[in-house]
């Protein structure tokens, strides 16, 4: 039987296909500031290739450059259209739903400025006990204190702990945290690739989370 009581969970391309969102903001940034408009893959690619991925990086690899005015766009108005775009991957709210059910005590931790507007627009809040962004904490991952932080709210030690996450700098922050992680290929990398970058188990799917308990 699993000595596993927690799962922390990350945010993008982990619980939610963010792209989707990031190309409907990026396209109607474009067409404020004149821009060429971008594909899904355009936006993949640039957020797969970029570790711990900002919007300013996001948008130098897709337009080569940065305007700040971009991003004083995107904070006033550009936002809601991504919110509404944004979907769980599939089987997650089953999943989550399962682990509650299993009185796994559930968090997030997410480089987001705000994650809980998110989980709360998707309606999954109520699921979390502990929701950890970037102005929670002093340093964002790949340093472990989000992790950290997202434990300690918890009440929740590093040999009970999985995180669940897609990205190099996720696998990293648990390292430093000292919890398990079970590495999603949602994120642009392969098992053979997550395995080898340190994760203790990786999956395909959401539902595949619950083998873990």
């Amino acid at each position: 039987m699993s000595d596993l009581k927690f799962a922390i969970f990350d945010f993008d391309m982990t619980l939610v296909d963010s792209i989707k969102p990031l190309m409907t903001s990026a396209n109607l940034l474009a067409k404020e500031f004149g821009l060429p408009p971008v594909t899904y893959e355009q936006v993949y690619q640039a957020e797969i290739s970029v570790p711990n991925c900002t919007f300013e990086k996001l948008w130098e690899g897709l337009w080569k450059r940065y305007d700040p005015a971009w991003y004083e766009a995107y904070a006033d108005h550009l936002t809601e259209p991504e919110y509404e775009a944004m979907e769980l991957f599939e089987g997650g709210r089953q999943t989550l739903e399962a682990l509650s059910a299993k009185n796994i005590g559930l968090g997030v931790a997410s480089n987001r400025d705000h994650p809980i507007k998110i989980l709360s627009r998707l309606g999954i809040e109520h699921f979390f006990k502990a929701v950890v962004g970037q102005f929670d904490v002093q340093r964002v991952k790949p340093a472990p204190d989000m992790i950290l932080k997202a434990m300690e709210l918890l009440g929740a030690g590093p040999e009970e702990t999985l995180y669940v996450c897609d990205a190099v700098g996720d696998l990293t922050a648990a390292k430093a945290a000292k919890v398990r992680t079970l590495a999603m290929t949602t994120g642009g990398h392969g098992r053979e690739e997550l395995t080898q970058l340190g994760a203790w188990r990786t999956g395909e799917k959401l539902i595949e989370v619950l083998d873990c308990f």
